[in-house]
C-alpha cells in the first residue's frame, strides 16, 4: 500500500493498456489535472485524471446516503380528486407491486434503485477511507471488481424521468403534490451522479496497487496481435497465457467468452419478449368500476390527445424507438461481425456505443407503471394495476442490456485487421 499524499499531485502516469473497444495499445501518458486519455484510433476515454478523487467521492457518498434516509423518511408524493386523497412514500413503488403479486418487478426496483446504489456508494467510501490503512488485497480487488461490474445497473436518474412523465401522466385528472421525500431524492439522484463522475476506474487500481510494470509497445497494433490481454476491469496488461489479472485478479479472455452466439442467444429471447410487451397491457386504470387497460401505444396516444406532445415523444422514443432500433442494431452488428465484414469499424463502434448509452433509459415506462399503481390506489373511485405487459417489457430491457454487455466490439476491429493482413 502507498501513503496517501496530503497534497494532490499535479500530474498522474497511466499505465500503459489496451483499448476496450478496439484493442490497440496505448502507451502509458502523463495527465495534468483536468486533462483526458483516449483511444487514438477509436476516441475511447481511457482514463482522466480529475482533482481530490481521493477527497470528493466520500463526500458525495455521505452526503448521498443522508439523502437516501430523508427520500424515506417523508412523503414522496400526494395525489388527490374528487375530496378523496392518497399519499405514497418512495418505498411503496416496490411494496406496492410485491403485494399485487409482481415479484419480478418489485426485485428489478429493489435492486437497481436501492441495493446496488448503495452497495457502490458503500465500497467506493470503504475503498478510499482505507487507501492508507490496511485492508487485505482479496476485499479490495473483490470490492474494485464490484464497482466496476454494478455501475451499469444504477437507474436512480432513470426512475426520477419517471417520476417527473407520471406528474405530467395525473396533472390532467387531479391534483398532485410533491413531498420532502421526493426533493430529497432528486438530491439523492444528485449527488449520486457526481459521485460516480468524480472518480475515475484506472486511477482508482492503479492508486490500490501500484502501475505495473512498464512495457515496450508498438502502439499501431492490438494487443491480441501482440500476445498481450487488456483488463476491461482495470485496464492493466497481461500476457495472453495469463488466467487472471496480476492487478485486480479478474478473469481474463482475449476475447468475450461464447463469442456471438451468446449474444444471438440474448437477442433472440428479447424479439420473443418484445411481442408481448406491446400486444398487451402495461397498465389497467379502474376508474369507477370501469376497467380500461392501456398498451404502451395507448399510454402514447392518451398523452398526445391530452397535448402533452413533448411526454408522449419521450415515451414513445424511449420505450418504443429505443427497444426495437437497439435489438435491430444488435442483430446487424452480429451478422455483419459473423460474415467478416470489415468495412466502417468505426462507424459500427459508434452505433455500438449508441446501443450500450440508451438502453437503460428504457425502463422509464416501467418505472411510470410502478409509481403509478404505488400512488392510485383510491378504492371505490380510481386504482391502477400493473399489467402483464409491464413484466415482459422489463424482461426486454435487461436482456438488451445484457445482449450489449455480451457483444464483444473488438471483433468488429479484427476483422479489418484480417483485411490488412490478407492486403
Amino acid at each position: 500500500m502507498h501513503p496517501v499524499s496530503h497534497q494532490y499531485p499535479p500530474t498522474y502516469t497511466h499505465d500503459a493498456t489496451a483499448c476496450e473497444e478496439c484493442d490497440l495499445l496505448v502507451p502509458a501518458t502523463e495527465l495534468a489535472v483536468g486533462e483526458t486519455s483516449s483511444c487514438p484510433r477509436c476516441g475511447h476515454t481511457l482514463t482522466r485524471h480529475l482533482p481530490e478523487q481521493e477527497r470528493r467521492p466520500i463526500a458525495y457518498g455521505f452526503a448521498a446516503i443522508i439523502m437516501f434516509v430523508l427520500s424515506n423518511a417523508f412523503t414522496f408524493m400526494s395525489f388527490s380528486a374528487k375530496g378523496v386523497g392518497q399519499e405514497m412514500t418512495f418505498l411503496q413503488c416496490i411494496t406496492t407491486l410485491v403485494d399485487q403479486g409482481y415479484l419480478f418487478l418489485g426485485a428489478v426496483l429493489s435492486i437497481t434503485l436501492i441495493g446496488l446504489p448503495l452497495v457502490y456508494i458503500g465500497s467506493i467510501m470503504l475503498v478510499l477511507w482505507r487507501l492508507d490503512k490496511d485492508l487485505h488485497s482479496k476485499a479490495l480487488r473483490s470490492l474494485g471488481r464490484l464497482l466496476c461490474r454494478i455501475k451499469p445497473w444504477l437507474m436512480v436518474d432513470v426512475f426520477l424521468i419517471g417520476v417527473l412523465i407520471s406528474l405530467v401522466k395525473l396533472m390532467g385528472m387531479a391534483d398532485i403534490k410533491m413531498g420532502l421525500s421526493f426533493w430529497a431524492f432528486v438530491g439523492y439522484t444528485l449527488l449520486l451522479i457526481k459521485m460516480i463522475s468524480s472518480l475515475d476506474r484506472m486511477w482508482l487500481w492503479q492508486r490500490l496497487f501500484g502501475p505495473t510494470a512498464a512495457r515496450e509497445l508498438d502502439p499501431e497494433e492490438s494487443a491480441l496481435s501482440c500476445g498481450l490481454v487488456g483488463c476491461h476491469i482495470c485496464g492493466a496488461l497481461n500476457e495472453q497465457d495469463a488466467h487472471s489479472c496480476v492487478r485486480c485478479g479478474d478473469h481474463l479472455h482475449s476475447r468475450k467468452p461464447g463469442g456471438l452466439n451468446r449474444t444471438w442467444a440474448l437477442l433472440i429471447t428479447s424479439v420473443i419478449l418484445y411481442v408481448p410487451a406491446n400486444l398487451y397491457p402495461i397498465m389497467d386504470t379502474v376508474f369507477l368500476g370501469d376497467d380500461s387497460p392501456s398498451t404502451i401505444m395507448g399510454g402514447v396516444v392518451l398523452l398526445w390527445a391530452m397535448g402533452s406532445y413533448p411526454i408522449a415523444a419521450v415515451i414513445f422514443f424511449a420505450s418504443v424507438v429505443v427497444p426495437l432500433v437497439k435489438i435491430l442494431a444488435l442483430l446487424w452488428l452480429c451478422y455483419v461481425v459473423q460474415r467478416g465484414q470489415g468495412a466502417s469499424p468505426l462507424g459500427k463502434l459508434k452505433l455500438y456505443r449508441m446501443t450500450e448509452f440508451v438502453g437503460r433509459w428504457s425502463m422509464i415506462d416501467v418505472f411510470v407503471v410502478a409509481i403509478l399503481a404505488g400512488l392510485i390506489r383510491l378504492d371505490n373511485l380510481m386504482t391502477i394495476y400493473p399489467g402483464p405487459a409491464a413484466v415482459a417489457f422489463a424482461g426486454v430491457v435487461l436482456v438488451t442490456m445484457v445482449a450489449a454487455m455480451s457483444f464483444d466490439s473488438r471483433l468488429i476491429w479484427d476483422l479489418q485487421q484480417g483485411e490488412r493482413e490478407r492486403e
